[in-house]
């Protein structure tokens, strides 16, 4: 593991080691980084002997924080080649900084207006900080630089002030060393920020020498159903995948694709053919919930790569076999629990998570309505799992990245009343109380007649409720009086979010967001809340999905 030591000081006002804390998390998720923080600014003079690979210096940098002592010990560090610098937030000027630290990071500060929202726009997506990296706004103080020289700096990303580009993110070379620059990072809602921290994630990577070693994966797609030429149109619109083969059981959709896709490597009736491809290295399995682990075992033994469609599969025992493994063979296992970026649920989480209704203590959500099921395989609870495996996966997933907490009981209801014709169960709850208190109550049915609405959250100051008609209604009694508004949400989706993060993963060895144990925990809770219902109580959650 390569050493990263974050240095903080500079004024209080900054959030320095509440981000110092937030980004050893994150690196520790990363995986790749043993991280160490200090506010002890004499680490600076001895960097070259403790074997960092760099440095991140956060807001520090004012005030005669860096004595020419402590400077020397940067610099000679930098410029040696001993290891890389990452400023974030980080200049000065000359009244209140060093000159040769402001040369080594390339610009000076000059002012920055009242903290606001703006956008950054990506300048360069062909380096290996913002490959694949879309624009995203922040609120944040927008730092100005003056005596910048651009010839000298690789202008990565940028905003518009006046009509004018100012430098966010760039990179230079100082000396032999490896100098980043992210001008954004004032408050802890910054750092917190997905995209700003893959920023910094990505500058830490490369001062400490990560390159790109190659741009594509190539890809095949066993299950051309629906879904699966969902999969082949994404995969032929976004950089970075190459699809090279498709495989189903029934060859008339094996034609569809030859038709649809006439320049593939290979079009495959039997899975094992297209697994012979040697350069192939990543499968979508596209396929019904109870083929799922069969699938999946037979693509990792063929030491290919899979993301599988959800859910992970029908029981925690299918999901434990498939997840030993992906580990055994070293492979990536990942499920496509596209819909954690839907625009609706990132609206909610931008609500909770900036504290416009306290601290939640109890959610309600539910997919409900009075309707036979109709007659595929989805109704089927053999094929299926049961009424809560299809999109009961996507909600409780939902659920469980809202709450950061353990499950300590699970109780389930599941019922058979109307709908005889089919196998599945017409009506499914399952009620889940967390470790700190909160609690969540998760309703899947074909016989409501009034239906529930799709979120209710209550927090100690406010409320969400939304539907299925892109509004969310929010009740808020943070400033100290009620609050009653409707917020409209954009009918767009980010879907493509997790497949740049799949990519990011299997080139850049970045942190998997969907993993597969955290798809484990949702059937989890799934299989717990139908062992509640036969037995009439309540269960403790399935041990390894708590």
């Amino acid at each position: 593991m390569k050493k990263v030591l974050y240095i903080y000081g500079g004024p209080e006002f900054h959030p320095t080691e509440r981000g110092g804390k937030l980004l050893k998390a994150i690196l520790e998720e990363d995986g790749r980084f043993e991280f160490e923080m200090t506010n002890d600014l004499d680490a600076f003079k001895d960097l070259s002997s403790k074997g960092y690979s760099t440095v991140v210096v956060y807001t520090t940098g004012f005030y005669n924080d860096l004595n020419p002592e402590r400077e020397k010990g940067l610099l000679e560090f930098v410029k040696s080649g001993g290891g890389g610098f990452v400023g974030i937030h980080s200049a000065t000027d000359s009244f209140r900084g060093s000159r040769a630290y402001i040369d080594m990071i390339g610009g000076e500060f000059l002012t920055h207006p009242p903290q606001q929202e703006f956008k950054v726009f990506i300048a360069d997506r062909n380096h290996y900080l913002t490959i694949r990296m879309p624009d995203f706004k922040v609120y944040d103080e927008m730092y100005h630089l003056q005596s910048y020289d651009p010839t000298k700096v690789n202008v990565l990303a940028y905003t518009i002030w006046q009509g004018r580009q100012l430098p966010m993110v760039y990179t230079r070379e100082y000396g032999k060393g490896r100098v980043v620059y992210l001008a954004n990072g004032h408050s802890l809602e910054v750092l917190s920020h997905p995209d700003f921290q893959k920023l910094i994630i990505r500058s830490i990577a490369w001062t400490s020498g990560e390159e790109l070693t190659r741009s594509t994966v190539n890809c095949g797609i066993f299950g051309y159903g629906n879904m699966g030429r969902f999969h082949a149109e994404k995969l032929s619109q976004i950089e970075g995948f190459n699809l090279i083969a498709v495989c189903d059981i029934n060859p008339q959709n094996v034609e569809l694709a030859r038709k649809e896709y006439p320049n593939l490597k290979g079009y495959f009736t039997n899975l094992d053919d297209m697994l012979a491809i040697q350069d192939l290295e990543l499968v979508f399995i596209v396929v019904p919930h109870n083929a799922h682990k069969e699938a999946v075992i037979r693509c990792l033994e063929a030491g290919k790569n899979v993301v599988v469609e959800k859910p992970i599969s029908i029981t925690v025992e299918e999901a434990n076999t498939m997840i030993s493994k992906a580990k055994e063979k070293g492979l990536m296992l990942s499920v496509f629990n596209n819909r954690r970026w839907d625009s609706d649920y990132l609206t909610i989480r931008e609500i909770i998570n900036k504290g416009l209704i306290g601290e939640i203590f109890h959610i309600e959500a539910g997919l409900t309505n009075y309707r036979h099921p109709g007659f595929t395989w989805r109704s089927d609870k053999e094929i299926c799992g049961s009424v809560m495996h299809d999109w009961g996966a996507h909600f409780i997933d939902w659920i469980l990245n809202l709450v950061s907490s353990k499950i300590t009981q699970i109780t389930g209801d599941f019922q058979k009343r109307m709908w005889h014709a089919v196998t599945n169960e017409d009506h499914g709850e399952v009620f889940i109380r967390f470790e700190n208190g909160v609690t969540a109550d998760f309703m899947v049915s074909n016989i409501s007649a009034i239906p529930r609405p799709k979120w209710r959250i209550l927090g100690t100051k406010g409320a969400i409720e939304a539907t299925w008609n892109n509004e969310i209604r929010l009740v808020s009694y943070v400033s100290g009086i009620a609050q009653d508004s409707i917020i409209k949400v954009e009918k767009e989706s980010y879907w493509n979010e997790y497949y740049r993060n799949i990519l990011d993963h299997l080139l850049m060895k970045e942190a998997l967001i969907v993993k597969p144990e955290q798809a484990r925990r949702v059937i989890g809770v799934i299989e717990a809340g139908i062992k509640s219902a036969q037995l009439g109580t309540s269960v403790p959650p399935i041990e390894g999905c708590e």
